[in-house]
């Protein structure tokens, strides 16, 4: 009867040794921990176009709004409103000229200061980190209302 196993000795060879798996996580936890990127996230408030609210804004005030459309790709800005025209503002280097922009979105500001709303159309190249500073150009010259269409 030496040779032959019983039902104990059998159990206790088919548990699962949960060591290495501890072991693991022991190790990638922190790694995890410190690899991870800190940042501060901003919430930017944006409205969506919507028919319903263009319909609105008609009915507070008897002259037409207009709409402004900011374009902007790997060559620079392109300002469209109706009645006005734009010199494409074209991009210096790697750089934007945003001081540029200002001065276009101020000229819009003075010619229709009822207006408020904007619609940017990036193209796909452009980063987000310069859509964030074109959204803060128009608010800064009085377009708090920013849509960003694709």
């Amino acid at each position: 009867m030496l040779g032959r196993n019983d039902k104990g000795s059998r159990r206790s060879s088919d548990d699962v040794n949960i060591t290495p798996v501890m072991n693991l996580f022991l190790v990638l936890v922190p790694f995890l921990l410190l690899t991870t990127e800190f940042v501060r996230i901003a919430v930017l408030e944006l409205s969506l176009p919507s028919q319903n609210q263009s319909s609105s804004r008609q009915e507070k005030s008897q002259k037409p709004p207009i709409l402004v459309l900011l374009a902007i790709d790997d060559s620079g800005f392109e300002i469209k409103a109706p009645g006005m025209r734009f010199e494409k503002i074209l991009r210096q280097g790697t750089n934007f000229q945003f001081s540029t922009l200002a001065r276009e979105l101020k000229r819009i500001k003075a010619q229709y200061g009822d207006t408020e709303e904007i619609t940017i159309q990036p193209s796909e190249a452009i980063l987000y980190d310069t859509i964030v500073d074109v959204m803060d150009t128009c608010r800064d010259n009085g377009f708090p209302n920013i849509s960003v269409s694709g």
